[in-house]
């Protein structure tokens, strides 16, 4: 039976946990053990998962840790014996002491279509890029981020009404068809891959809160991307008024009057109806509401 050791915090790392545990084409993989953060490491990961009802669920084998690199925690996952660790919205790097753990191989899981992408935040920055063709990647880890052989790929559009949240959930199926289709030959060492071609490489730099800010005299589509881009459960997208910080949570490109909206005038001469917004400190609201008539 293949042995499978995973290290995840995100809804990514929730779908392969239900795909390994309930897949029929599966049975003969075996999860012995569940690496996730600490609540309180995880304060400021965005999209963080505790599988609190999953562990209880499959009876899951489940070690919370600060640092993926701290002893306990490498002695957690050296008494697992895995044949491989399957990593998914980790940020924190393994040091070659976990790459040399599993029996044949650790392998990332990226949100992003490797070589394009690499980097953090980058399904956030596809969208206030306004890629349309994304994917979601399992590479082989080195101690160089994301350059890996790629041992698999899925493919997906990123359609214009899609948010962060949308997108992972997208993400999310795509490495549960990759885990379908490979883990069987995974667990066995079958680890066929491609190499990168560091010619096509793009990537993203890490953001934080404070990149969220955009301002009226930008074009409609900038800053719609920019909303939709860090919806929750990321910080929000915000701009001034009066001195006021305001989150904008949802908005919408489309030129009919929407109940509950508020039309703005952009940069480039067109119009964004602001939907969900939220002044810092106080409850969110109908942007309608919000500024009145």
């Amino acid at each position: 039976m293949g042995k499978v050791l995973l290290v995840a915090c995100t809804n990514v790392g929730r779908a392969i946990i239900n795909t390994i545990s309930t897949a029929p084409e599966l049975k003969g993989a075996e999860l012995v053990g569940v690496v996730n953060l600490s609540p309180e490491a995880a304060l400021e990961k965005a999209n963080y998962d505790s599988y609190l009802d999953l562990k209880k669920k499959y009876n899951l084998n489940m070690y919370y840790c600060n640092n993926i690199n701290e002893k306990a925690c490498i002695e957690f996952m050296r008494d697992c014996e895995p044949d491989i660790i399957i990593q998914s919205g980790w940020s924190q790097k393994f040091k070659q002491e976990v790459l040399d753990i599993p029996k044949y191989a650790c392998i990332g899981e990226h949100p992003a279509p490797l070589p394009k992408g690499r980097g953090a935040a980058c399904v956030n920055w596809a969208i206030i890029t306004g890629e349309k063709e994304w994917g979601d990647t399992f590479f082989k880890m080195e101690m160089q981020y994301d350059t890996g052989v790629i041992y698999a790929q899925e493919y997906f559009k990123i359609e214009e009404y899609d948010d962060v949240k949308t997108v992972y959930d997208k993400v999310a199926a795509a490495a549960a068809r990759s885990v379908k289709k490979h883990l069987m030959d995974w667990t066995s060492g079958v680890l066929k891959g491609k190499e990168q071609d560091d010619t096509k490489s793009t990537h993203y730099p890490r953001r934080k809160p404070s990149d969220g800010e955009f301002n009226f005299n930008q074009t409609s589509t900038e800053i719609y991307n920019q909303i939709r881009g860090q919806a929750k459960p990321y910080p929000g997208a915000y701009f001034y008024l009066n001195n006021t910080k305001i989150y904008v949570w949802s908005a919408t490109l489309s030129k009919s009057n929407i109940s509950g909206g508020k039309k703005m005038l952009c940069g480039d001469g067109k119009y964004i109806t602001l939907l969900r917004v939220q002044s810092e400190g106080c409850p969110e609201m109908w942007a309608e509401e919000y500024f009145g008539e």
